[in-house]
C-alpha cells in the first residue's frame, strides 16, 4: 500500500516539475489579466485617444486621414476599429482588448524562448515581459501602437525560427505577411522587418536548410547546385511578398478611398521631417534618460538580460540560434532609436528581446545548478537572484498602482498634470449640449475629447505638435487648420491652456495663436473653463505662459492661467459659436 502511494506521490511530483514552467506562466498571465481588469476604466492618453478617434471613424466608414492627419501607418487605427467593434467604445472596452494583445505577446515570448532554448528559458522570458508590459515606467498599462506591433513581430519570428531552415513557402509567405503587419501598425515596425530578412539570408548562406527527422541535431551546407539556388529565390521571393502585401493592401484601400494623398503627406513626407529633427549630437543625452526613466522597477530584468547577453555564447544549446537573437536585439534597439525621441512606451519594442536574453540566463543557470560544479556557478547563481529580485522589485513597487489606485489614481500617477482626466468631463458636456451631426474643433493635442464627445473634427488637425515644429510645412498646417475651422464653423471649440498639449518653442510660428485671438471675439463666448490640477504643488514651468498672444489678461479672449495658485497646471477653455452667426 504504502509502496503504491510513494509511487504515485513520485510520478505526481514528476507531472508537476514538468508542467511548472506551463503553471507559473499561466498565473502570470492571470496576474496580468486581472491588474489590466481591474484599471480598464483607466481614461485615455493622446495616442489612444488618436487611435480611438481614428478607429470609431473607421467604424463610421470614413478613412483614416480624412478627418485626421498623422504620421503614423493606420494598422493601429484598424486594430482599435476592432477591438472596439467587440468591445464596445469606450475606454473599459479598449483596454479589455488590450488584454488579449498582452496575454497573446506574452504567450508568443513564452513559445519562441522555449522553441529556441527549452520551457525553463520560456516560462523566465514570459514572465519578464509580462511584468516589464505591466509597468508604467513604459507606458505599458495604456493600448499604444507599440503593443501591436509586438504581436505580429513575434508570430513572424517564430514562424521565420523554423521556415528559413526548412524553406517551406507557405510558413515564409505567412512569416513575411506578419513582419508586414507589424510594419503597417507603425513604422517602427520596419525594422522587424529588417531583422527578418537578415535572419533567413544568413541560414540560407550560413547553415542551409535541416532535413526531417534530424530536426535541431544536424544541419548541412547548402549544396551550390542550380535547382537549390531555385529553391532559395522562390523562398525568398515568398518571404518577401508577404512583407510587402500589407502595405501595398493598405495603400490600395486608402486609395480607392481618396486619401492617398494625405496618406503619401502624412506618412512620408511629414514623417521625414519628423524623424530628422532630432539632432544626432542630442541622442545620448535623450538615450540616458529615457533609460532612467524605463528600466526603473525593470532593473533588475534589464540586468538579467545583459548577463544573458554574457552566458548565452557558453550555451551550447543555442549555438545555432545565437545570431538569431543577436539581430533581434539589434533590430529591436533600432526600432525604438528611430528620430531618437526614445520615448517610453518605444521601449516596448525591445523587452521581447531583453526578455528572451533574461531566459537564456535563467534557463543557463538553473542547467548550470543542476549539472556542474564549475566556477560558473557563481553568474549562475546570480542569474537566478537577478530574477528573484526582478520579479519582487515588480511587485513591491508597481503594487499601489497595480492593487491600490482607481484608475483615475492611477492616470494621475502616471502622467501627472496632462488633463486626461478632465477630458471626460469635457466631452461630456459637449455630448450634453450639441446634436450628433456638430462638429467641435480641440485648438490643443487632446483627440480623446472627439472620441469620448463622439463628435467630428471641424479640423483634420488634431496635433498642435507638427504646427508648432520647425520645418516648412508648419505655417502651411497652421494656414490649413485656420481655413478649415473657419470654413466648418464648429459649434464649440475647445482651447487648451496647457503647454504639454503644445511644445511652444521660440522659434514656432505664432499666426494660429494670433488668429484665435482676433477671430474668437468676433465669432464664439467662452461658457466654460475647466481647470487641470497638479498631482503635487509644484509650478509646472510652462512656455505658453511666456507668450503674450497666448494668454491674455482681456477676459474677452482666452482668459490666463491661474499662474497665482501653484496648484493649477493650466485650463481648458470652451467655446460656443455665438448665436445669429450665418453658418
Amino acid at each position: 500500500m504504502f509502496s503504491f502511494l510513494t509511487s504515485s506521490d513520485s510520478a505526481f511530483n514528476r507531472t508537476i516539475r514538468r508542467r511548472l514552467p506551463w503553471i507559473l506562466v499561466a498565473l502570470t498571465i492571470l496576474l496580468v489579466v486581472g491588474v489590466r481588469f481591474r484599471l480598464r476604466d483607466m481614461p485615455l492618453e493622446r495616442d489612444e485617444g488618436e487611435y480611438a478617434y481614428a478607429g470609431q471613424l473607421i467604424l463610421q466608414g470614413i478613412p483614416p486621414y480624412q478627418l485626421v492627419y498623422n504620421m503614423k501607418l493606420p494598422g493601429t487605427y484598424v486594430a482599435y476599429a476592432a477591438l472596439m467593434a467587440v468591445f464596445g467604445q469606450t475606454p473599459a472596452g479598449i483596454h479589455g482588448g488590450l488584454i488579449l494583445v498582452n496575454v497573446a505577446a506574452i504567450i508568443l515570448v513564452f513559445l519562441l524562448a522555449r522553441k529556441l532554448l527549452d520551457e525553463v528559458a520560456g516560462a523566465a522570458a514570459a514572465i519578464a515581459y509580462a511584468l516589464m508590459t505591466l509597468s508604467p515606467s513604459v507606458l505599458g498599462l495604456q493600448a499604444h501602437a507599440t503593443h501591436f506591433v509586438v504581436v505580429p513581430a513575434l508570430g513572424g519570428a517564430l514562424i521565420l525560427l523554423g521556415a528559413a531552415h526548412s524553406l517551406r513557402l507557405g510558413s515564409l509567405l505567412a512569416s513575411g505577411l506578419l513582419f508586414g503587419l507589424a510594419f503597417v501598425m507603425k513604422q517602427h515596425g520596419a525594422l522587424f522587418g529588417v531583422f527578418g530578412v537578415f535572419y533567413f539570408i544568413w541560414v540560407a548562406l550560413r547553415l542551409g536548410p535541416i532535413s526531417g527527422s534530424q530536426g535541431h541535431q544536424h544541419r548541412r551546407k547548402i549544396s551550390r547546385a542550380p535547382h537549390d539556388w531555385i529553391k532559395l529565390l522562390k523562398a525568398g521571393g515568398a518571404f518577401g511578398l508577404g512583407l510587402v502585401i500589407p502595405y501595398l493592401f493598405t495603400f490600395a484601400v486608402l486609395w480607392s478611398a481618396g486619401v492617398s494623398g494625405q496618406f503619401f503627406f502624412w506618412t512620408i513626407t511629414y514623417a521625414n521631417k519628423y524623424i530628422t529633427a532630432v539632432p544626432l549630437a542630442n541622442a545620448s543625452e535623450q538615450l540616458r534618460y529615457a533609460i532612467n526613466v524605463v528600466t526603473g522597477p525593470n532593473l533588475f530584468f534589464w540586468l538579467l538580460a545583459m548577463l544573458g547577453t554574457v552566458v548565452m555564447w557558453w550555451e551550447k544549446r543555442i549555438e545555432r540560434e545565437r545570431v538569431f537573437v543577436v539581430a533581434l536585439f539589434i533590430c529591436s534597439f533600432l526600432s525604438i532609436s528611430i528620430g531618437f525621441y526614445f520615448r517610453e512606451h518605444y521601449f516596448i519594442l525591445l523587452l521581447p528581446a531583453l526578455s528572451l536574453l533574461a531566459g537564456i540566463a535563467v534557463s543557463r543557470g538553473l542547467y548550470v545548478v543542476k549539472h556542474e560544479r564549475t566556477l560558473e556557478l557563481i553568474p549562475a547563481l546570480i542569474a537566478l537572484l537577478l530574477f528573484v529580485l526582478g520579479f519582487g522589485s515588480e511587485m513591491l513597487t508597481n503594487s499601489s498602482c497595480w492593487f491600490e489606485y482607481s484608475p483615475v489614481k492611477a492616470c494621475r500617477q502616471i502622467y501627472g498634470s496632462a488633463l486626461f482626466p478632465e477630458a471626460v468631463e469635457i466631452a461630456a458636456y459637449l455630448r450634453t449640449n450639441t446634436p450628433p451631426q456638430a462638429t467641435i474643433a480641440v485648438i490643443g493635442s487632446e483627440p480623446e475629447i472627439y472620441f469620448y464627445s463622439r463628435r467630428h473634427s471641424a479640423t483634420g488637425y488634431i496635433y498642435m505638435y507638427p504646427l508648432m515644429e520647425w520645418h516648412e510645412y508648419a505655417l502651411k498646417m497652421q494656414n490649413e487648420m485656420i481655413r478649415e475651422i473657419e470654413t466648418a464653423q464648429p459649434e464649440y471649440v475647445i482651447f487648451v491652456g496647457m503647454n504639454q498639449s503644445w511644445l511652444l518653442k521660440e522659434s514656432s510660428h505664432k499666426k494660429i495663436l494670433d488668429w484665435w485671438s482676433e477671430y474668437q471675439i468676433a465669432n464664439y463666448d467662452r461658457v466654460r473653463t475647466v481647470d487641470v490640477k497638479l498631482e503635487n504643488l509644484e509650478d509646472e514651468v510652462s512656455n505658453l505662459a511666456k507668450s503674450e498672444n497666448f494668454f491674455s489678461n482681456d477676459p474677452t479672449q482666452n482668459s490666463m492661467v491661474r499662474k497665482t495658485d501653484p496648484k493649477l497646471a493650466g485650463s481648458v477653455f470652451i467655446f460656443k459659436r455665438k448665436s445669429g452667426l450665418k453658418t
